[in-house]
């Protein structure tokens, strides 16, 4: 296994070191502490750092009906407050294929096709069309209505709109799980990676991608102050931010073990992005 671990903690140096006292609802999903540092503000949102773990998160944690609004039309095509930009061209950009087949690539280093894959989050399904190419059997699971559409109708793909729990697979069912940028959209993180481990086959993989908590600022001079210390910060669709050291303790706790962690730097399209490749070793059982 293999990361980059960031030492420049200047910007946690400018911390508010006082607790916090969390509410209920609103402990870590990591460890359930109860006590956290205020990493910053960008109201109505909070980031605080668990001070038992130190997964950082956003509190209060919206409810998973009010996330899952966000993931609109206008989310998609840039004409909404979150997601992309309008000149990312998200739904059309080809070469974002190219990314996922290199995925696949680096999936197929630990299971190959023919096999059972599903993709939470898929959105308008590159990840599907990639796999679906090298012979897989795919699933994509995503809670927008528009992207759920665009990939049935756009690309005939097989693609169940709502969450992963709700999609009621087969326990032990699937070869292949993955959450490309997903993990840090969703309130609830270990449900994910519990419901994960109830569908994959003894010795499946789980493959994610999500942001890099540790990586430093490329780029402290251009940020805009209110992001000064923490520069990933993206409160409004972002609602935990994992490091190498939380994101595997939270695979290790929900049956997996980590096989590749590489995080990518500056020069590459993922930089401050991390992408984590971990096999299914023990049966954890969803909480009655």
């Amino acid at each position: 296994m293999n990361h980059t671990v960031n030492n420049d903690t200047g910007g946690f140096e400018k911390m508010r070191q006082e607790s916090l006292l969390l509410a209920p609802q609103d402990a870590c999903n990591l460890c359930n502490g109860n006590e956290a540092i205020l990493v910053l503000e960008l109201p109505p949102h909070r980031l605080v750092r668990c001070r038992q773990c130190g997964l950082v998160f956003v509190v209060p944690r919206p409810l998973l009906a009010d996330a899952i609004k966000i993931y609109d039309e206008a989310y998609f095509t840039g004409q909404g407050p979150l997601g992309y930009k309008p000149d990312e061209n998200y739904l059309g950009d080809e070469s974002r294929l190219e990314l996922f087949v290199e995925r696949m690539l680096s999936i197929e280093r630990y299971r190959k096709p023919p096999g059972v894959m599903v993709d939470v989050g898929c959105a308008s399904g590159f990840s599907l069309r990639a796999a679906r190419d090298r012979g897989w059997d795919c699933l994509g699971v995503d809670v927008s209505e528009f992207a759920v559409n665009f990939a049935r109708e756009r690309y005939n793909l097989n693609v169940f709109r709502g969450t992963l729990p709700d999609a009621l697979l087969p326990g032990e069912s699937v070869d292949v799980v993955t959450m490309w940028d997903l993990i840090e959209h969703v309130p609830d993180a270990r449900r994910e990676c519990v419901e994960t481990n109830r569908i994959l086959r003894p010795g499946g993989l789980l493959a994610l991608a999500t942001p890099d908590a540790d990586f430093p600022d490329p780029d402290p001079g251009s940020r805009e102050p209110a992001k000064a210390a923490f520069w990933q910060a993206d409160p409004g669709e972002h609602l935990q931010y994992f490091s190498p050291a939380t994101i595997c303790r939270l695979l290790h706790e929900t049956g997996f073990h980590v096989v590749n962690l590489m995080s990518f730097g500056v020069g590459d399209r993922r930089m401050g992005s991390m992408e984590v490749y971990a096999i299914k070793t023990q049966r954890i059982l969803p909480p009655a």
